[in-house]
C-alpha cells in the first residue's frame, strides 16, 4: 500500500511540477521550513518564468518582476504560510468570495479562501512556518483544487 501511495504521489508531483529536477522536490521535501526561494521557484518554473536549472534567487527576482510578490524577500528566509497561500492563489484563477474578490486576491482573504476551499484547516494561523512537505502538499492540492487536473481519473494499475 505505502508503495502505491508513494507511486502516486511521486507521479503526481512529476505531473503537476512539470517534471523538475528531483533535487529540487528532495531538498523541498528535506526542508524544516520552506523558504521564499522554495516556493517561488515552485510558482516561476510553472508559469514559465525561469528554467527548471535556474536559482531560488531567480525564482524570487522574476516574481517580484512580473508582480507576483510585492516585495523582493530574501530567498533562504522562511516563508510565512500566509505568503505560500498568497504565492499559489497567482497561479490558477480562484473564484473566491465577496471580499477576495474586492481586495483583488490580498493575502488575508487569499488565506481565508483556501480555508474555506478546504485547502488550510481553520487552526492554522496565517504567521505559521511550514514544512517543504507541507507546502508541496498544499500545491498539490490547489494543483487538484484550481487547475481541473482530476487525480482520481489517474490509474496506476499495470495493463
Amino acid at each position: 500500500m505505502k508503495k502505491k501511495l508513494s507511486v502516486l504521489f511521486c507521479l503526481f508531483i512529476g505531473i503537476s511540477l512539470y517534471a523538475q529536477s528531483a533535487d529540487v522536490i528532495t531538498e523541498l521535501l528535506e526542508s524544516k521550513e520552506a523558504t521564499f526561494g522554495q516556493v517561488s521557484y515552485l510558482a516561476a518554473v510553472q508559469t514559465n518564468l525561469i528554467g527548471e536549472q535556474d536559482s531560488y534567487e531567480a525564482a524570487v527576482n522574476a516574481l517580484y518582476e512580473k508582480g507576483l510578490i510585492p516585495v523582493l524577500e530574501d530567498p533562504e528566509a522562511p516563508i510565512p504560510l500566509v505568503d505560500v497561500v498568497y504565492i499559489y492563489s497567482r497561479l490558477w484563477p480562484i473564484n473566491g468570495g465577496l471580499m477576495y474578490r474586492i481586495t483583488k486576491g490580498s493575502p488575508r482573504y487569499v488565506f481565508k479562501q483556501f480555508q474555506a476551499d478546504g485547502i488550510l484547516n481553520s487552526k492554522q494561523d496565517p504567521g505559521d512556518f511550514i514544512s517543504g512537505a507541507k507546502a508541496l502538499s498544499i500545491y498539490s492540492s490547489c494543483v487538484n483544487k484550481y487547475s481541473g487536473f482530476d487525480m482520481e481519473a489517474v490509474s496506476m494499475e499495470s495493463e
